[in-house]
């Protein structure tokens, strides 16, 4: 007997020190913006709660006290709930997140959740910041080249959802809403409102390079190109988004013509449905805003609204939460429930949600205070790019 507790022990022993010797660090997590990037926060009603983040996907996840499956569990979180994600790591074959939670009573608990319960979400504000500055730098060579710069205007508003063009290039972009470039005998659907210049013209043709698509120059109709709003290659407003972290940063050009990130939140991208597309990825600009956008339901009936819309491409808007006429009656708490998923997955028809405080406060900073009190449509006073990657 007391030679099998022996081997219990010692094999316990083993175990445990494989176990402990299994742990491989690989990568660690922070709640600091680096210091690359310049800050001048103009608005901080929607920061999100952590820069970095893990929320459940699944229907619950046990959070437990070590990052075993045999260890003691402390709680189990159910869908969609964020925890800030302080390491990962990789015991044997899995991986684990070493989190922090705030309990009710404001105690914040260390705990493992398993990797394949959870999905990452982090905030890349340098890879933002160096989307910003290639943009600039681009339009600024192709305007010193003396090439005009514009972008295409290819939107055909399509109210009720109908005869949508779902042809795909090879890049996965749709024909629908957006212009045909050619590059020899391929065609490249070229995303509406995309920023570029013009390498020549001929006849009703124009070749142009376009920031976004690496094949240069492509061939377009002259009708496709649009110079309303002029193109000004020292622009000074960028909205970034992240379609893979479901966020955005919000940067602006300084009187020492530095970039500086005044805004940061979380948001919600497209999804391919019946009514809609994903997000399309790419540079543009923003042509016009509106105080409502209304939005229609599977049967092509009027649905509901947003408030603050911020045209990017085709259909696409930024805009605020939106609420259906039959919600509208509980309204606050339709708008905390739905803003609860901002950050998480996809799930909008191609536009950009944001919450109605970031989106109230992106709409004035565009219009600049200064709009048409007699219409729902505004045209911002300078250029206003949005990068999407």
């Amino acid at each position: 007997m007391i030679k099998i507790l022996k081997l219990i022990i010692i094999n316990i022993f083993f175990m445990t020190t494989l176990y402990a010797e299994s742990k491989v660090m690989l990568e660690k997590y922070t709640e600091v913006i680096p210091l690359g990037v310049k800050i001048n926060i103009k608005n901080n009603e929607s920061e999100p709660e952590f820069l970095n983040y893990v929320f459940v996907k699944t229907i619950d996840a046990p959070i437990r006290k070590e990052s075993s499956i045999n260890s003691q569990e402390i709680m189990r979180l159910p869908y969609n709930t964020k925890m800030k994600v302080l390491e990962k790591i990789k015991v044997g074959k899995n991986d684990w997140y070493k989190v922090s939670i705030k309990t009710t009573t404001g105690e914040s608990v260390i705990g493992y959740v398993s990797a394949n319960l959870v999905s990452i979400r982090k905030f890349r504000f340098e890879k933002m910041n160096k989307k910003v500055e290639d943009l600039s730098n681009f339009l600024k060579s192709e305007a010193k080249l003396g090439k005009e710069l514009v972008s295409t205007n290819t939107y055909i508003p399509n109210p009720k959802n109908e005869n949508m063009n779902r042809l795909k290039d090879k890049y996965g972009v749709s024909a629908d809403q957006n212009a045909v470039g050619m590059y020899g005998d391929e065609i490249i659907y070229i995303p509406d409102r995309s920023l570029m210049s013009i390498e020549s013209l001929e006849g009703d043709y124009a070749y142009v390079n376009v920031f976004s698509i690496p094949e240069k120059p492509l061939k377009v109709h002259k009708r496709v190109l649009s110079r309303n709003p002029v193109v000004n290659s020292n622009f000074k407003k960028v909205i970034v988004i992240d379609l893979e972290n479901e966020n955005q940063g919000i940067f602006e050009k300084n009187k020492n013509e530095e970039w500086e990130l005044i805004s940061y939140t979380l948001n919600k991208t497209g999804l391919e449905s019946t009514l809609g597309f994903e997000t399309p990825k790419g540079n543009f600009i923003v042509p016009v805003a509106k105080y409502e956008m209304f939005y229609t339901d599977q049967y092509g009936r009027l649905a509901g609204l947003a408030k603050y819309a911020i045209r990017f491409s085709g259909g696409g808007y930024i805009h605020g939460t939106p609420i259906d006429f039959e919600e509208n009656i509980n309204r606050d708490f339709f708008l905390e429930q739905k803003d609860g998923t901002l950050g998480t997955v996809e799930g909008t028809r191609k536009c950009i949600r944001n919450s109605e405080a970031h989106i109230k406060f992106l709409f004035d900073w565009i219009t600049n205070g200064k709009v048409n009190r007699k219409s729902n449509d505004q045209r911002p006073d300078e250029n206003v790019m949005v990068i999407v990657f």
